[in-house]
């Protein structure tokens, strides 16, 4: 291919569909710019059938917007909304790789599993992706835009093969945006099973929902098998959740303890009630701390030795190349982000015509393209690669002068703070690295992991209460009276309450919580205990044995 006259634009030429979904297909496609630079990208073109569904037409414009907005390492960059014959298009980074649908049942057929290392920093790394999504302010605004991606499941994550994890497919997300065009329809976006119990009961769906969505996705990568779609049932779903986290083994944790907290973890994650799972930003945090613990291999080295192995043989195996492979396009120069502009190949049956989109210029009379054979050189291999710089270019002038000094104040501040706190931060770490994680049972709150008491009985008049589980960890036990807590610990509780009658209830990891009613007695109540496999908890001691039953 021949660059552009003038030095303008950009040519593309579409290799072969990578993969054929509901909504549209993804080519891989090479570009050219005016200067000579060959690069790989992909063009994700909307199906002919939902080009006039206009909900349809308008998600796959506000991803594009989206996309340029989210600038982030873990979230895939997009470059530009385009038209191809006609059919509204996003021209995007290229990931090579697999998505975790394609990894997992890979895996499956070689009777493979995921390390849980692997796992844990897939999680974190898409967590970091939801975390900017919702959190961070991008450049250019004054707050966060609050996407909720909304549909968060295994074949909208991809590992390259350079161990690289990008979050895809923003088209069901929503925000507080007010470039967004896309209304609420008839259509109902998202997978059913991976939909958090709120958003299957018919909200549209919060943050914690991407939360949820997330740890079942950890929940089937530490099986590396598929779950089946969880009941409706509230406590239904609370048991099949806590009966599958108690069904996973070999975590890789150092010991009994970080096990435990793991197995909390994906507890909090997948909570029935949304307020009691932790943030994006909370499991980032919380999965960093299990990857520096768990055993097995590191990202990189199980992109180089399984990921990219599998990978080959996708492309190898790819069915056809697609009605569109061979087709060559223009598109005029990319500018600051998205913005829409016809791109067409002759005699190609349409003829191009002008995205509508308000808030952008119209774009440039194009060129006519030609459609040729599909000579374009296809590479073997095309690794991923790390998003540009989206910081704005400066303005002339004094305001340029003047931003430019500002931002050179900002660096060296910003510097002593990182000379400082460099050395406050890895004390910290230093000195923590064998303590598990506290693990949170809200988004706000914190505990220890010791025994604590409240009690507004004098001492005198208190009697001693120990409480032990043998066998699966405890992940709470707490002694109740009138529906106030008198005694409470993660793990086994030692403490003291007044003699008299209480409700005594155990939580153990992975399983759902147990109950009965337990008295007291002067002398007090040393009980030892024990799951069984109808997930009752019996104990020995005091009077009576007791059971416990959810």
């Amino acid at each position: 291919m021949e660059a552009l006259a003038g030095g303008r634009g950009t040519e593309l030429v579409l290799l072969h569909e990578i993969n054929a979904g509901t909504f549209a297909r993804l080519y891989l496609a090479e570009a050219r710019a005016s200067g000579g630079i060959d690069r790989i990208v992909a063009v994700k073109i909307l199906r002919e059938q939902w080009n006039e569904q206009q909900e349809v037409v308008a998600r796959t414009r506000d991803e594009a917007r989206l996309l340029a907005r989210l600038r982030h390492k873990n979230i895939l960059r997009v470059e530009e909304l385009v038209e191809v014959d006609g059919q509204t298009a996003i021209i995007m980074e290229y990931v090579d790789g697999l998505d975790l649908k394609q990894l997992v049942e890979a895996l499956n057929q070689r009777r493979q599993r995921l390390p849980c290392k692997v796992a844990l920093q897939i999680v974190c790394e898409a967590a970091a992706a939801l975390e900017a999504a919702y959190f961070r302010v991008p450049t250019g605004l004054d707050k966060p835009l609050r996407v909720v991606h909304r549909d968060i499941q295994p074949s909208n994550i991809m590992v390259s093969t350079e161990g690289e994890v990008r979050v895809l497919d923003f088209g069901t997300a929503r925000s507080s945006a007010v470039f967004r065009s896309a209304q609420t329809g008839a259509l109902r976006f998202g997978s059913l099973k991976y939909m958090s119990p709120e958003r299957r009961e018919g909200d549209r769906g919060e943050h914690p929902s991407d939360v949820y969505a997330l740890g079942l996705v950890l929940l089937e990568l530490l099986r590396t098998e598929w779950l089946p779609l969880l009941p409706m049932d509230v406590h239904e779903h609370d048991e099949a959740i806590a009966s599958a986290i108690a069904r996973v083994d070999g975590l890789g944790m150092p010991n009994r303890e970080w096990d435990m907290a793991l197995r909390q973890a994906l507890a909090q994650m997948l909570a029935s009630d949304p307020r009691a799972r932790p943030s994006a930003e909370q499991v980032v945090k919380l999965m960093r701390e299990f990857v520096e613990q768990a055993q097995g291999p590191l990202m990189g080295r199980f992109a180089e030795e399984v990921v990219a192995p599998i990978a080959e043989e996708h492309a190898r195996a790819r069915p056809h190349a697609g009605s569109l492979a061979g087709t060559r396009l223009v598109v005029n120069a990319i500018g600051e982000g998205p913005r829409s502009m016809s791109i067409s190949n002759q005699g190609g049956g349409a003829g191009a015509r002008p995205a509508a989109q308000p808030s952008a210029p119209a774009a440039p009379p194009l060129r006519e393209v030609q459609r040729e054979p599909a000579q374009a050189r296809e590479p073997s291999r095309a690794p991923a690669r790390g998003a540009p710089s989206d910081d704005p270019e400066p303005e002339s002038g004094n305001g340029a002068a003047i931003a430019v000094g500002a931002g050179l104040v900002i660096v060296i501040a910003l510097a002593a703070v990182l000379v400082v706190g460099g050395g406050v931060a890895l004390w910290w770490f230093t000195s923590r690295r064998a303590e598990a994680p506290v693990v949170i049972d809200a988004p706000v709150a914190e505990h220890t992991t010791t025994t604590t008491t409240a009690t507004t009985t004098p001492a005198a008049a208190t009697a001693p209460v120990s409480v032990r589980v043998a066998g699966e960890p405890a992940q709470w036990i707490k002694i109740q009276s009138g529906g106030s807590t008198v005694a409470e610990a993660r793990g086994d509780l030692d403490g003291s309450v007044a003699p008299g009658n209480y409700s005594l209830t155990i939580k153990i990891v992975g399983r759902p919580a147990v109950t009965t009613d337990v008295e007291v007695s002067e002398a007090g109540l040393a009980l030892e205990c024990a799951s069984d496999a109808r997930q009752n908890v019996k104990c020995q001691g005091g009077n009576r044995a007791l059971t416990l039953k959810p």
